[in-house]
């Protein structure tokens, strides 16, 4: 809801500048950044609900902090302590550890469906409750959501038990150089860095420029609504056609390639509704496709073992990617002007699109039951070791009682001798 509307009535708080605006768009990611992975840790210590009661606690206390404020600083700390709220790791494992193994999956897209759904709601709401509400009670708004969301979590979600998963001796020296071994962590961590960048680099840019063009704050709100309902007509095609033809690095370079026209085009300066339209139809079109694609890249490249390290490096470069973004771009942007921002962005982009070049070959994912002689609790632990030893097998998780374990497993390497070793395969 903040994106489409602080670089704008951001300006009448006290002692605002563009490069504090900026910061204050970016620091949210900054505290993300910097808390994510030790948040994440901290809830395999001492439990999942306590992580995330304390990060929305924190988030609500930040809303608060910065709908109160009347000065650019009371928006910068305010948007910080948001951002040190940081329960996304927290809250995912809750869920991994609340859904059975073979409804993982869609417990995990069912996720990523409210967030895609939220960021969608969110920008239409956002132009709309602050012409009501002010910036000021945006805040106050984003805070009883999050109090909301604690009773929710306080009262519905179940504790859960954390899954007595099997791990394999692994030292984190041994994890972070199985996961960096061939740089592919790297580029996605890049890719990542730069939509976000360009997102919030767009968001310090786009809405001056809509009222330039003649178009009130209230009229972004629609605006927003009919580029994403068209980005989205545009990018299920694409990801449809990526998963037929199995051409998911290709894809993701388009949607780069697309972020890049739409960069582009905003060289021309046109002003015209149907310009607007198309131009950010093009960007959420790409972004949307990324933000979807990329994730589950990650997933399918490095397997249950060395997960938690792989996605530690791509969320904190996400959220770096968001701090910059926003910071360098409100700082650059009285010195390099509209021109010398757009160049940045488009060199980058283009960068990120050049370097999935060198992920190679991605991992053809299949999920496969193995039902084992023996139902016992122990034979499924043997079980699970034996399988993320063999190359290929990406996760093992057994379910007691029901002599199962289930694998995901790339389909290009696995070798089928050693699964039948492991007992009868299902199907």
């Amino acid at each position: 809801m903040l994106l489409p509307v602080i670089r704008i009535l951001g300006e009448d708080l006290e002692g605002a500048t563009l490069p504090l605006l900026g910061l204050a768009l970016g620091i949210y990611g900054l505290s993300q950044a910097v808390l994510q992975l030790p948040l994440g840790l901290l809830s395999d210590k001492i439990g999942r609900k306590p992580v995330i009661y304390g990060g929305l606690v924190v988030f609500i206390a930040g809303s608060l902090v910065a709908g109160f404020s009347e000065s650019i600083w009371g928006l910068i700390i305010g948007r910080a302590l948001q951002g040190a709220g940081a329960i996304a790791s927290a809250v995912m494992a809750l869920a991994a550890d609340l859904s059975r193994p073979e409804q993982r999956s869609k417990m995990m897209a069912m996720i990523g469906g409210s967030i895609g759904l939220a960021f969608a709601i969110s920008l239409i709401l956002g132009p709309i409750l602050s012409e009501w509400l002010s910036l000021q009670g945006l805040f106050f708004v984003i805070a009883a959501l999050a109090f909301i969301a604690l009773i929710v979590a306080m009262t519905v979600v179940p504790r859960g038990d954390q899954a007595s998963k099997v791990h394999l001796n692994l030292t984190f020296a041994e994890r972070w150089k199985h996961v960096t071994a061939k740089g592919r962590i790297f580029v996605l961590a890049l890719a990542v860095f730069v939509i976000h960048w360009s997102l919030v680099a767009v968001f310090m840019i786009v809405p001056d420029k809509l009222e330039q063009s003649g178009f009130a704050l209230a009229q972004h709100s629609w605006i927003y609504l009919t580029v994403l309902i068209l980005s989205i007509a545009l990018m299920v095609p694409m990801m449809l056609g990526a998963e037929r033809k199995k051409m998911h690095r290709q894809i993701m370079q388009l949607a780069f390639f697309v972020i890049v026209v739409a960069l582009v085009s905003l060289f021309t300066g046109f002003t015209h509704i149907a310009f607007w339209l198309v131009v950010l139809t093009l960007f959420f079109a790409g972004f949307n496709l990324l933000e979807a694609k990329l994730p589950s890249t990650v997933s399918n490249l490095f397997g249950s073992q060395y997960r938690g390290t792989a996605l530690g490096i791509f969320s904190t470069s996400q959220f770096l990617g968001a701090f910059l973004g926003g910071s360098l771009t409100g700082y650059l942007l009285p010195k390099l002007g509209l021109e010398g921002i757009l160049y940045m962005n488009i060199a980058l982009a283009a960068l990120a699109g050049l370097a999935l070049t060198f992920l190679g070959k991605l991992p053809e994912i299949q999920k496969i039951v193995i039902q084992l002689d023996d139902t016992d609790k122990e034979s499924g632990q043997k079980a699970q070791i034996s399988a993320l030893k063999m190359p290929g097998v990406l996760e093992a998780i057994a379910n007691d009682g029901e002599g199962k374990v289930y694998l995901q497993v790339d389909k290009s390497r696995i070798n089928q001798k050693d699964l039948m070793a492991l007992g009868q395969i299902e199907g």
